[in-house]
């Protein structure tokens, strides 16, 4: 007879349509109740009972602070933090993302996990350090260089659906070498064709892209950016029970610097040449012609402007189409990007593998971190200081998804940030972040800075460059290292973070015995084999 009730119970939530693990938590607890404290003999007080608790739990599930929110991840391509008006950028037009900023919470010390696309997107899907799930650099998405990269790791958007979301991924993925099939996890998939048109054509600002919708070739002619963002809309007005989850990834601000609409690049031409003028150098060589200055710094800086003014469109559109449906205050909506980008600074324009070696400039490794979440779960207009990272998104993500119930996790280092956003002070957040690319490390408290290569023979000892930030020259030069117990303080703790997050197969110390991603990386481990 319980039995019978129970399932009438469940049946009660279901039909009330509750989502995920919800009804089944709650009858669980109801349940639960009548055996520890009610002497149940009639169906009457079971029911009366049961209603009560019913109607507890329904205002608990159905409340800002317990039901599941909807999640939306808008991520840009080579987004520096530097270029954001929110970020002190006065002389670009980003009113929707600033307007994100002022009512949300904005990260001012947000950095990348690693200063390359592919690697920096592996980390925020798995959680993991790319010396955990083994993309280091940016993967070619050609045959040649697939080796069943995240073989065994379980995506982000899997452990959503576990949670009862529906998810869909818009845009760019390059996680994996073929953009092509849909990833594990997601209901929708609109993400490109790279064997219709080449790997560059994702890259077309305006004009016509080859994409694959669900694993089938379909072509857009326009700014891709607008579809983009018309198909996730499209996406969440898809009747259903379920929250969602969407992964919103606009390959804008990334080069190629031309086709970006006339209406926002002429804004900046007029004012680029204040915001990053042409010259400057620093220690660290460059790669050759294609990654220093151009002789059109205006044009291509001013194309940069222009994209990420064309984001920011985007950004406000999205935001009309949330709050035109009452979404806004049950969404947890967030805009970061994958790492930054040198547009000129330093004489260099790129990324991580501008230089020869990898660099960690601050420039490269910064990114916005802005978060805007549901009803009273969030403290508005805050600015924090802590440093968070897109591995640390990866676990707030879940945190909101599971009510509460991830924090952090055993299979990475991330933290959720839910306790900052909520405007609570904070004396145990770390005060050291790290990044990796390839061989090479870095470790900085933001003043000190160690970026460490390590060799191909493990015997032999690392290179280190150490950077201080206070001073004039930044990371122009290569500074003395501080002061001894400074200096092994934030070696051990280089050594202790990796010591926890990286696995013997895909180790950047390691770099040399592992598979290349791309023909620039290749013929990097080939030199350096004819060296040794």
């Amino acid at each position: 007879m319980l039995r019978e009730r129970r399932s009438s119970l469940e049946r009660l939530f279901l039909y009330a349509g509750f989502r995920s693990k919800g009804p089944e938590l709650c009858v669980e607890k109801i349940m639960i109740t009548f055996k520890r404290f009610y002497n149940v003999r009639t169906f009457d007080s079971l029911s009366i009972a049961g209603t009560m608790l019913l109607l507890l739990c329904a205002a608990s599930a159905s409340g800002q602070s317990g039901d599941q929110p909807n999640i939306i991840v808008v991520m840009a391509d080579d987004h520096a933090q530097w270029a954001l008006g929110a970020y002190g950028l006065s002389q670009i037009e980003t009113p929707n993302i600033d307007w994100l900023a002022d009512q949300g919470v904005l990260f001012e010390n947000a950095m990348t996990p690693a200063p390359v696309c592919s690697a920096a997107r592996a980390s925020y899907y798995t959680g993991k350090m790319p010396s955990q799930h083994g993309v280091h650099d940016f993967l070619s998405e050609a045959a040649e260089y697939d080796a069943d990269w995240l073989a065994g790791e379980k995506l982000l958007s899997e452990r959503l659906v576990d949670e009862g979301y529906r998810t869909g991924l818009f845009g760019k993925w390059h996680a994996t070498t073929d953009s092509r099939p849909p990833q594990a996890g997601f209901d929708r998939w609109l993400s490109y064709n790279p064997y219709k048109a080449g790997w560059q054509n994702q890259y077309v600002h305006s004009g016509t892209v080859h994409f694959s919708s669900d694993n089938t070739e379909i072509q857009h002619t326009g700014v891709q950016a607008r579809f983009l963002t018309e198909e996730a809309i499209r996406f969440i007005d898809m009747p259903s029970p379920k929250p969602f989850f969407v992964s919103l990834n606009f390959t804008e601000p990334h080069a190629p610097f031309v086709g970006l609409p006339e209406r926002l690049v002429d804004k900046y031409r007029r004012v680029a040449n204040d915001i990053v003028r042409a010259g400057g150098a620093s220690d660290l060589p460059d790669r050759g012609a294609q990654t220093t200055t151009p002789a059109d710094h205006i044009e291509q800086l001013s194309q940069y402007l222009a994209a990420v003014s064309l984001i920011d469109d985007q950004v406000g559109r999205l935001l009309d189409a949330l709050q035109g449906r009452g979404l806004l205050d049950n969404t947890l909506l967030v805009y970061t990007s994958d790492h930054g980008l040198l547009v000129g600074q330093y004489g260099l324009y790129g990324k991580t593998n501008a230089t020869n070696g990898p660099n960690f400039y601050e420039e490269t490794i910064r990114i916005p971190m802005i978060i805007h979440a549901p009803g009273d779960e969030f403290r508005e207009s805050q600015s924090r200081g802590e440093l968070v990272d897109l591995m640390d998104l990866h676990v707030t993500v879940l945190d909101f998804a599971t009510g509460g119930e991830i924090t952090e996790t055993d299979y990475g280092p991330g933290r959720s940030m839910r306790t900052l956003l909520q405007g609570k002070r904070s004396t145990s957040w770390r005060t050291l972040q790290f990044a990796e690319r390839g061989h090479a490390r870095m470790v900085t408290d933001g003043r000190w800075k160690l970026a460490r290569y390590y060799q191909q023979e493990s015997s032999d000892t690392p290179t280190d460059y150490w950077y201080d930030l206070a001073h004039p020259f930044g990371e122009r030069h290569a500074a003395e290292p501080p002061r001894q117990p400074l200096r092994d303080r934030l070696v051990d703790a280089l050594d202790e973070f990796f010591s926890k997050h990286e696995t013997p197969q895909h180790t950047g110390k390691n770099i040399w015995k592992q598979p290349p991603p791309n023909a620039r990386f290749k013929a990097d481990l080939e030199a350096t084999d004819k060296d040794n």
